[in-house]
């Protein structure tokens, strides 16, 4: 297939694919002046796109796609190795992101507290106003 048709079925564009040759993530075959993809080409594609989406760059595939072509087996131990950091990285994101939203509660209490109009003592406070 040409580069049209495999953009059209990775879902992407033209120039993404160009860029990912650029990189050394695509080696496609060459007839004159035509780039050639094959179905295997697409499964890479579809795996570079997948792996964008969950926050790889592509200069981190690069290294793994570099690997597979010296070795002949895909080097998965190393893949796998990639996908457990990336996997750390998101938690420890996710755990600054929960310290945020504490940190948000804590200073909605504080305004509240502090700028909230005088109740009557009668009165009882709002505990969603102070959650």
């Amino acid at each position: 297939m040409y580069i049209g048709e495999l953009a059209t079925r990775a879902q992407c564009t033209p120039k993404a694919i160009r860029l990912y040759e650029q990189m050394g993530l695509l080696t496609p075959q060459r007839l004159g002046s035509y780039r050639l993809y094959t179905a295997e080409h697409l499964k890479q594609v579809q795996i570079i796109r997948k792996a964008q989406a969950v926050g790889f760059k592509l200069a981190q595939m690069r290294d793994l796609l570099a690997a597979k072509q010296h070795q002949a087996p895909f080097p998965l131990v190393l893949a796998n190795e990639g996908i457990e950091a990336k996997r750390a990285e998101l938690h420890a994101q996710i755990q600054t992101l929960k310290d945020r939203q504490r940190q948000l509660t804590q200073l909605q209490r504080q305004l509240n507290q502090q700028f909230a109009p005088e109740r009557s003592i009668s009165e009882p406070a709002n505990a969603q106003t102070l959650a």
